[in-house]
């Protein structure tokens, strides 16, 4: 199937995976986007009677989109392109964290990373900073995606701008900054106000949660990359960067490191980040010195 094609599908197909808080997210190929076809035209013909029903058809979106989540590949090439692009370059350091704590199981750390570095590149884009004046206001920090200005780059790159656009924006405004008054908590409560506010102990950390907010950031990446122009499908510079996370995140995931060396590879993999501020006085530090 072409590029074009599933292009031209994708705005029939992502409003349905949306209504479980999904969307087709990027590096899905031909076999994978027929898959993906024919899920939502299961949906379609089993609308689900209750609540139940509709945990169980979210299982079955979600395990459709696992392998893209877990790859080590695609990790690293994120990791990779949020270090050269402008806006995502300032929180790189805490996406990074989070994949660190998604592939050591720990969800609910990921997921609070990976919401306060969603506002801080909003906000970016925005351009605000901490100690100028008219912050944006929250409305205008949801709308943030939605009125983007896309770069007009080819006919094909510029659907895909809109696709990521119109997909991303929709699963900001429907799932992540929806008010909690009319907030749709019966599938998932995975959303900013419930979670950075702490207004329950409810569990915003499933892996589905955390899996869809991971690719909605790589909807955000790509989307930023391309409008910026730095947008690339392969690695093509600073090759060592992307493969020293590849060969990390590998060992992380399968469970070989010891604590100790793993914090150790991952401070000198984030002192590579633009604003990332290593930690001083470590009592796992200083206490083993003093021995």
């Amino acid at each position: 199937m072409s590029q074009q094609k599933r292009l031209n599908e994708y705005p029939a197909i992502t409003p349905v995976l949306m209504d479980y808080g999904w969307f087709v997210p990027p590096y899905i190929n031909g076999e994978e986007h027929e898959r993906i076809k024919n899920l939502v035209a299961y949906i379609q013909a089993n609308l689900p009677p209750d609540d139940a029903a509709k945990r169980a058809i979210e299982d079955k979106i979600h395990k459709e989109f696992l392998d893209v989540a877990f790859s080590t590949q695609v990790r690293a090439r994120y990791v990779w392109l949020a270090l050269r692009t402008p806006h995502i370059s300032g929180y790189s350091h805490l996406y990074e964290s989070a994949v660190f704590a998604y592939y050591k199981r720990e969800y609910a750390a990921a997921v609070c990373l990976l919401l306060v570095a969603l506002e801080g590149v909003l906000l970016s884009i925005n351009g605000w900073r901490l100690g100028q004046p008219n912050k944006p206001s929250f409305a205008q920090l949801k709308a943030t995606i939605a009125n983007l200005t896309l770069a007009n780059i080819n006919s094909e790159m510029n659907a895909v701008q809109s696709a990521f656009r119109d997909a991303l924006s929709a699963f900001i405004d429907r799932w992540i900054y929806a008010h909690t008054s009319s907030a749709d908590f019966s599938l998932s409560v995975l959303n900013r106000h419930y979670v950075l506010h702490g207004m329950d102990a409810g569990n915003f950390y499933r892996p589905h949660d955390f899996h869809r907010l991971l690719l909605g950031f790589d909807l955000l990446i790509d989307l930023t990359a391309m409008i910026n122009g730095t947008y690339r499908v392969m690695v093509e510079a600073d090759c060592d960067k992307y493969e020293e996370r590849r060969q990390y995140y590998e060992q992380l995931r399968g469970g070989v490191l010891q604590v100790g060396p793993a914090g150790d590879r991952e401070q000198e993999l984030l002192r590579q980040h633009p604003n990332y501020a290593p930690p001083t006085m470590e009592a796992c530090v200083e206490l083993r010195i003093n021995r």
